[in-house]
């Protein structure tokens, strides 16, 4: 029994701190962006405040998705290793509580990062009123990406030292197998932020987050 509750409990505690983050980030994020985005330079279009909802919405949604992704992989892994009892009625309940999240959290980042793009892109300049609010959004989601990739990656190789020597530096737990299945969920958060990073990057112009790409470009003839 104990067992059991483990595993309904623990991919969805795990799940849920990123949706808590996601959503404790909604107001620093939002005045970021206003602050940043919102300086005196003329918007004539007049997107600025939809771009600002655009792409906070996204913030807030693909947080909920890597959520709910990690809510999958977490249930997934407590298949390793043995169990007093089975424990798969549980796993089964904490995937579908995690695709119902990739899916619904997930299509809705996808169509307002469409969104966004396009508004960002219709000012034709790199350093236009709504470019500027995707540069921001780009900047806060690599920013927290990045910091919890260095923070997996560090607690992963203390793990794997805790694996070579477990007399010096113990075990999660006290047990081998619940200390590789916590260095498997490390891994995923580090290819996922990976992932996070580099796909939003590749939405930024080149020259903002690609200097190198930017600079062997040939200059436009006169």
């Amino acid at each position: 029994m104990v067992t059991q509750h483990l595993v309904d409990f623990g991919p969805l505690a795990i799940g849920g701190v990123f949706a808590v983050i996601g959503l404790l980030s909604v107001g620093p994020l939002a005045l970021v962006i206003l602050v940043v985005a919102n300086r005196a330079e003329p918007d004539p279009r007049g997107m600025r405040p939809f771009t600002v909802y655009l792409f906070g919405m996204a913030f807030v949604t693909l947080m909920l998705a890597y959520a709910g992704l990690t809510t999958i992989v977490t249930a997934l892994l407590s298949f390793i290793g043995p169990h007093a009892e089975p424990i798969a009625d549980g796993v089964a309940r904490s995937v579908v509580i995690g695709l119902l999240l990739v899916v619904i959290a997930g299509g809705t980042m996808h169509y307002h990062v469409g969104k966004g793009l396009a508004a960002a892109r219709g000012d034709g300049r790199v350093d236009g009123p709504n470019a500027r609010v995707l540069h921001t959004y780009i900047a806060a989601v690599s920013f927290i990406f990045v910091v919890l990739a260095m923070v997996a990656l560090a607690v992963a190789v203390y793990l794997l030292f805790q694996l070579i020597g477990p007399g010096i530096f113990g075990l999660v737990g006290g047990d081998r197998t619940a200390t590789l299945r916590m260095l498997f969920d490390l891994v995923y958060v580090l290819v996922a932020s990976g992932f996070v990073v580099s796909y939003h990057w590749r939405q930024s112009p080149a020259g903002l987050m690609r200097p190198a790409a930017a600079a062997a470009t040939p200059p436009p003839e006169v």
